[in-house]
């Protein structure tokens, strides 16, 4: 599927098209877990569209699935959200090939960019290593990369955890057309990865808080991708409206958004900077909580105990939202439990 820029075009196209939140999309399975649930995640990329999201970014890695059922998640994604919101993925397999794999699949299927990090199994031998082989990856296809540092945690390099002095060596290659910075990290990395590379491509912290600092004073017009779904619904947009006054320069009237919630950010949390594991089932559990699908995902994945759940949904209340019931739609879905599907029963 043709993409809507060339590769000598993507820094510019971005510039001009990527602004405003992203959220992140987790796959559904059918209740059994034993396969991808179509209709439900189709039905949560057009809940990210009625929220005012610009862009959805695929989370494939979230939790267990074959390479194949990656695949075919970033498929119906691409194909429910085309011509109506952004989609990017994130590319974080296990090897170099796959992450090829992956990306030209995404191209192939009309995603608008990558979020590309590094594969998981990748062992870095030098800083120059690192450079080689992220522009490898990006040679490899004609997409917009989202270059995220966030899971290559080479302190032995730099405390900041990701060499410096790559950053604008990596911002350089064609088709690098922004940079996401780690959820959870420090605000000193924000503020270098502005200083080294935002007059080059497009620098994005997605933690709300430090909006109040990106947007106004180096510009930020795009962040993401982040379960904002947890902290807005799309009758009250709270998150969307946060940002995008901001970028109107409108910073008081942003600040009574955010001290809505008494200063809170959701479930965003700093552990994920350092143990990589994607909280999927807290954020759907928030995301149906708001109106999403829902529905449980396979392992390995972060826990869901009660207690937790219970902190979500007094959050939502805090926010003037009322959360959904009954807890049995959450676990079979809720596009399955309005065909009548329940939980099987022990006793």
């Amino acid at each position: 599927m043709a993409l809507q820029y060339t590769k000598s075009e993507a820094k510019q196209w971005t510039k001009q098209h990527l602004k405003g939140l992203e959220a992140v999309i987790f796959p559904s399975f059918t209740p059994d877990l034993r396969e991808l649930d179509e209709e439900g995640i189709r039905y949560d990329v057009s809940h990210l569209i009625a929220n005012g999201f610009s862009s959805a970014l695929v989370s494939p890695e979230s939790c267990g699935m074959t390479f194949e059922e990656r695949k075919k998640l970033v498929s119906i994604v691409c194909d429910e959200a085309k011509g109506r919101m952004h989609t990017s993925v994130a590319v974080m397999q296990d090897t170099v090939e796959e992450d090829i794999e992956m990306l030209r699949h995404i191209e192939e299927v009309g995603g608008t960019f990558a979020t590309l990090g590094h594969p998981i199994q990748y062992h870095p031998w030098s800083v120059e290593d690192i450079c080689q082989m992220y522009k490898h990856m990006c040679d490899s296809t004609n997409l917009a990369i989202v270059f995220y540092p966030g899971r290559l945690h080479t302190r032995k390099f730099h405390p900041s955890y990701f060499p410096p002095e790559l950053l604008p060596r990596i911002a350089d290659i064609p088709n690098v057309v922004a940079m996401k910075i780690g959820g959870g990290s420090s605000l000193a990395i924000t503020v270098m990865s502005f200083r080294l590379c935002g007059e080059k491509i497009l620098v994005n912290d997605p933690m709300p808080e430090r909006w109040f600092i990106t947007v106004p004073e180096y510009g930020q017009q795009w962040a993401g991708a982040g379960p904002f779904y947890a902290m807005q619904t799309p009758e009250k947009p709270r998150m969307v409206n946060m940002f995008n006054l901001l970028r109107e320069g409108q910073v008081d009237n942003a600040l009574d958004i955010w001290w809505e919630g008494g200063g809170g950010g959701g479930s965003l949390d700093e552990s994920y900077f350092h143990t990589g594991i994607v909280t999927a089932l807290s954020d759907k559990y928030a995301h149906w909580c708001n109106g999403g699908n829902g529905g449980t995902v396979r392992q390995p994945t972060g826990r869901l105990p009660d207690y937790q759940k219970e902190r979500i949904r007094a959050g939502l209340k805090t926010l003037g939202f009322t959360p959904r019931e009954p807890e049995e739609e959450f676990y079979v879905g809720r596009v399955n439990y309005a065909k009548g599907v329940r939980l099987r029963r022990y006793a």
